[in-house]
């Protein structure tokens, strides 16, 4: 009589819409996401980068700005590319995707970007976190943050405004 508990786990598996639904589809397209973002940053103008987000996406870039809706996220990466970026390329090493649901997932991806510092070469690394949520068919960027994790500038210093934690 213990397989009544067993049955009832088997039946919520299967009518979980993300455990029973075969996302590979979808997976595949939200890696397109960033194989696409890869291709705007890496083309001048950025084109297309405006058809990635949610018109009121997020975005916190390496150095904790926070950006708020598609206009200033597009905004502020096209002039970043004119600018300490100019000439420089980004790669996506990896993306790795979890469905919270049928048409929202999360995204972990691991970029790097090769580009000219203070006359020499220089390489960052960076570890995004990402929500996307399908709509109308198309999976689409709503939050983005981002996260320096090597390379020039990779010690960011502690906001003044913000407290110390020592004691």
């Amino acid at each position: 009589m213990h397989l009544f508990p067993a049955a009832i786990a088997a039946v919520a598996l299967v009518a979980s819409p993300a455990a029973a639904a075969d996302n590979s589809a979808d997976e595949t397209a939200i890696k397109g996401v960033f194989t696409a973002f890869r291709d705007s940053w890496n083309t001048p103008g950025m084109p297309g980068f405006e058809k990635l987000f949610l018109p009121d996406a997020d975005f916190v870039v390496i150095s904790g700005k926070w950006l708020h809706g598609r206009d200033e996220i597009v905004s502020y990466h096209r002039d970043l590319l004119k600018t300490f970026y100019a000439g420089s390329r980004l790669f996506v090493d990896n993306v790795s995707v979890r469905f919270t649901r049928d048409d929202e997932a999360v995204a972990h991806i691991a970029f790097s970007a090769d580009y000219e510092a203070e006359g020499k070469s220089a390489r960052r690394t960076a570890l995004a976190t990402s929500t996307l949520r399908k709509v109308g068919g198309v999976w689409l960027i709503e939050t983005f943050h981002n996260t320096l994790t090597g390379g020039p500038g990779y010690a960011f210093t502690r906001p003044a405004s913000l407290p110390s934690v020592e004691q």
